[in-house]
This record gives C-alpha cells, sequence and structure tokens, in this order.
C-alpha cells in the first residue's frame, strides 16, 4: 500500500493528527498508510504527548485487530517512519515515536544554536539588528514563542538531521505528503514553507531524489480561530496573529502558491473567539479540541482521495485551492448543520464509533454470557478483558470521550451527540459520560429521530436489549470464523451497530 506522510508542524499540527486518528479509528478511509510525522521544539508539550499517546493505542489496536475485511473500525494502517526503515533497511532507526527531532536546540538559548559567541564582531552587530535580546536568549526547548524568524532559522536544519535522511531514502514514487501548519505562530509559519522548498529541491544529504521532487504535496495552512489571555509575563500576544496571517498568506502567494510548487493546499480558520490560557509550553500547553482541527483532519481524507493531482519537474499541474465551510454558521453545531459531503464522510462512522464506545464502557463486563460473547471459540472472557489489549482500547476510548467533550465545550461548540460530561470541582469537563442508562440510547444523536416502529416492537427492542439482541445476530451470521478474540470484538460491533443505524437512525 502507498504511504502518506503527514507532517504536523507546532500544537495545531499535533491537534488535527489527533483528529485524524479519530476519524481513522471510526472507519473514516484514507487509502493510504498513515505515516505521522510530529515537529515540535518542545518535547514536554501536553499536545504533541497527547497525540503520541493516541498514534501507538490506534496502532497497538489495528495490528492486534484488523485481520478481516469485514472490520469497520480501525481499518486504516497508521505507521511510524522507524517502522517502514527498519521493514526496508533492517534494524537500522532507533526513533520510532512518531516525533521527528530538531538537531541542536537540547538545553540551549536561540544565541547558543547560532553561535554568538564566536561570531565575529560585524556579524554580531548584523545579528543584533535582526533578533532583539529577548530572541537571542530564548530556550528553544519550549518552541519558538510566536517568533517565525526564529523558527526558520532553527527549522532550515532539520533537513539535515539523519531522521529527515531516513524518509528520503524509504519514500516511494506512488508515495505522497501532506503538512499542516497555523500560519499565526512561530513553528508553523516558518516550517510550513521551509518543509517544502526543501521537499520541491529533491536534494537530500548530497542525493537528488527526484521522486520526492516530483511528489503529489498537500497542505493545510490554518488561520487564527482562538485567542490567548493577556499576560503580561509571557511573550506571546494574539492581538498580534492576525498581522502574522497576513504577513505569511502575502508570502505564501509569492513563494508557494505563485510560483506552484504545491498541488493543493486547504484553507481554514474562525472568528477567534474562543479563549485559552496563555502557556508558552511544556506540559501545560494542552489546548481543547476544536472542531477547526477536526475540519483540518477532512482535508487530509480529501486529499487522499483525489487522484487528478499530478507534479511535472517540482511544478504541480493545475494545482488546486480550496475552503472549507458550513451550512448552517451557529455557536453549537451538530451533524445537521455540516456540508452535505462532510455529513456524508463522518456522521455514520462517528456515530457507529460512539456506540461502540458506550457499550464497552457500560455494558460488556456485565453481557459476557449472552451468545455474541460466550457462544463458540475466541470467547470474550474475563480474562480477555484483563488483558493489555483490551486496556489499550479502552484507554482510546477514554481518549474518544475526552475528545468529544472537548469538541462540545469549545468555541465553536462542535456536538454531535446528546451527552453530558462529567465535571470536576472547577467545572471543567472530564472524560466520562454520564450516566445514560436511563435514557433511550437511540435518541443521542444530535438532531436525529429514532425510527418509528410497531408498538410491540418498541417495548421489546429498549436501548441495550437492541442492542444485544443485534450483536448475538451478528455473531450467528458470522458462523464463528473469526481469526481471533480481538478481531471477533471488532467484527462483531462492527455489524452490531451498523445494524442499528440502519433500524434505529440514519
Amino acid at each position: 500500500m502507498a504511504k502518506l506522510y503527514v507532517f504536523g508542524i507546532g500544537g495545531t499540527g499535533a491537534r488535527t493528527i489527533k483528529s485524524l486518528t479519530m476519524l481513522l479509528a471510526a472507519g473514516v478511509e484514507s487509502n493510504y498508510e498513515i505515516i505521522p510525522i510530529l515537529i515540535d521544539p518542545d518535547k514536554s508539550a501536553a499536545d504533541v504527548n497527547r497525540t503520541k499517546k493516541i498514534l501507538n493505542d490506534y496502532k497497538i489496536i489495528q495490528e492486534k485487530s484488523n485481520q478481516s475485511k469485514k472490520s469497520l473500525f480501525f481499518k486504516n494502517k497508521i505507521g511510524t517512519l522507524g517502522n517502514v526503515v527498519n521493514t526496508k533497511h533492517g534494524n537500522t532507526m532507533d526513533n520510532d515515536n512518531f516525533v521527528m527531532n530538531i538537531p541542536g536546540i537540547e538545553g540551549g538559548r536561540f544565541k547558543d544554536f547560532i553561535d554568538y559567541s564566536n561570531l565575529d564582531p560585524t556579524n554580531q552587530v548584523l545579528t543584533d539588528l535582526l533578533f532583539s535580546k529577548d530572541n537571542l536568549d530564548l530556550d528553544l526547548e519550549v518552541g519558538f514563542k510566536g517568533n517565525p524568524n526564529i523558527g526558520s532559522v532553527v527549522l532550515n536544519g532539520f533537513t539535515n538531521s539523519q531522521f529527515y535522511q531516513y524518509f528520503a531514502d524509504v519514500f516511494e514514487p506512488d508515495d505522497r505528503i501532506f503538512i499542516i501548519s497555523s500560519i499565526f505562530g512561530g513553528t508553523g509559519s516558518a516550517g510550513f514553507p521551509l518543509l517544502l522548498k526543501n521537499l520541491r529541491t529533491g536534494m537530500i544529504g548530497g542525493k537528488h531524489y527526484n521522486h520526492i521532487k516530483n511528489a503529489v504535496i498537500g497542505a493545510i495552512t490554518v488561520q487564527p480561530y482562538f485567542k490567548l489571555e493577556t499576560d503580561s509575563s509571557s511573550v506571546i500576544d494574539s492581538h498580534g496573529f492576525n498581522a502574522k496571517a497576513k504577513a505569511a498568506l502575502h508570502y505564501y502567494h509569492n513563494n508557494i502558491t505563485g510560483n506552484k510548487s504545491i498541488n493543493a493546499l486547504y484553507y481554514i480558520g474562525d472568528n477567534g473567539d474562543n479563549l485559552y490560557k496563555n502557556k508558552e509550553g511544556g506540559t501545560e500547553q494542552k489546548n481543547d479540541a476544536h472542531f477547526i482541527e477536526l475540519a483540518s483532519a477532512l482535508s487530509i481524507i480529501d486529499f487522499a482521495h483525489n487522484q487528478n493531482l499530478q507534479t511535472t519537474d517540482g511544478i504541480a499541474v493545475e494545482p488546486s485551492y480550496l475552503e472549507f465551510g458550513i451550512k448552517n454558521n451557529l455557536s453549537t453545531i451538530s451533524f445537521k448543520d455540516l456540508s452535505d459531503k462532510t455529513n456524508f464522510l463522518i456522521k455514520e462512522s462517528l456515530t457507529r464509533f460512539f456506540y461502540f464506545n458506550i457499550f464497552c464502557k457500560d455494558k460488556l463486563r456485565d453481557n459476557l454470557d449472552k451468545p455474541f460473547a460466550s457462544d463458540g471459540a475466541h470467547k470474550i472472557d474475563q480474562n480477555f478483558l484483563n488483558q493489555p489489549y483490551y486496556y489499550t482500547l479502552s484507554d482510546f476510548f477514554k481518549s474518544f470521550r475526552i475528545w468529544l467533550g472537548e469538541l462540545q465545550r469549545n468555541n465553536i461548540s462542535f456536538s454531535p451527540f446528546l451527552v453530558e460530561f462529567k465535571t470536576d470541582s472547577s467545572g471543567i469537563n472530564v472524560e466520562d459520560i454520564k450516566d445514560i442508562n436511563s435514557t433511550n440510547i437511540f435518541a443521542l444523536v444530535n438532531g436525529v429521530e429514532e425510527k418509528k416502529t410497531s408498538l410491540l416492537k418498541m417495548f421489546s427492542d429498549k436501548n441495550y436489549d437492541f442492542f444485544i439482541n443485534e450483536l448475538n445476530k451478528a455473531h450467528k451470521k458470522s458462523n464463528d470464523s473469526y481469526t481471533s478474540i480481538e478481531s471477533r470484538l471488532i467484527e462483531l460491533f462492527s455489524e452490531g451497530t451498523e445494524q442499528i443505524l440502519k433500524q434505529k437512525l440514519f
């Protein structure tokens, strides 16, 4: 299978890849093996580390359970660059955690990175004109703090790294590249044009890679969609986001769209009314998932499905420039407010995965004696639920619920399901959905009414009883042809939730 290398630059890149992973888990197809590569100088950034955890969990689940074409969930392969390298060249690459390391920034300030103290006096004066004292003293381990001028200098070096050389050595002619970046900060706005420029030269490590030069490359440039609280102690000021975005767009017009170096460029943004805490980096920089990031993830799916893109001698042939829009511009949106195309892509997949999630969370352990779990070989029993695989799946489900809760409470609010999330003592939503056992679970899809049925059937097929009946039917239909317990679980819920959607919802 051809590979789609997705470079997620900075916090927005990491969060967009997180949304992409949720879509793939739910069954949205890309038709490529996805190889995420996170680029962020801040190694301790919470957003990056949360995405790494979700990617690793997905990879474990996919490898153990996707052994059947009947599976709707986790069927799209996600790999690491290290896995690709080691498969092709033997065990030559140690880094296998989705992150591209940036050489030379460990434990140093920007002035140390450029070897300021060893510059001759003339060059020191020139450097002082280009960079402020705060710029020169910037601790690179917490990122570029909204300074693309610093980011462009530092990130220009990652194309000389061993990691980037590994990427070049395994890239195949049918593979593709997609780049996610924001346009109003430091890491993304600096990293995107530099990465694209280096890819289009085709020169890496002194060798010429013509198939990289002529690769089909897409990107999404995310314009401002949030503001930061004013903090006099922080060097990051969101009042400058729009000005930075305008300057970057002008540069892109001349150096990206103007020279046709990109095959498909997607634009997205919002009015930025939602306010985030002003955290400059590290473990405290953990922003809520936002609908803009989910929509940005959909641009990757759209790019993967577009087979009409071509490149000749490093120039995109008939490049595409696209924007994202919704049907109803409201403060809270659900499936019905999306465009028909977006609705078609995600509504059924996310709904199936939602029902898979809530059943495993609330009901699976109490129903292990039912035929869907207990009959035949590869039984779903208590021992299986105590195995590492199921713990990993449960962790992923928890991440999915956190993601839904963050999307729901953000501004704009994306609320596809009518569920309440528990709150902590400060009133902040946490991952667990409030008890829904007394609720009609088929009335939980926002804007969708349960299909009408006969009075007798309405009383006999209520809530989880109906769900269990469909799982039992799915098991009987399978003829016990599972290859493992993991595949049994995924296949049963693929078929069971599919029938729920057909009979109860859509």
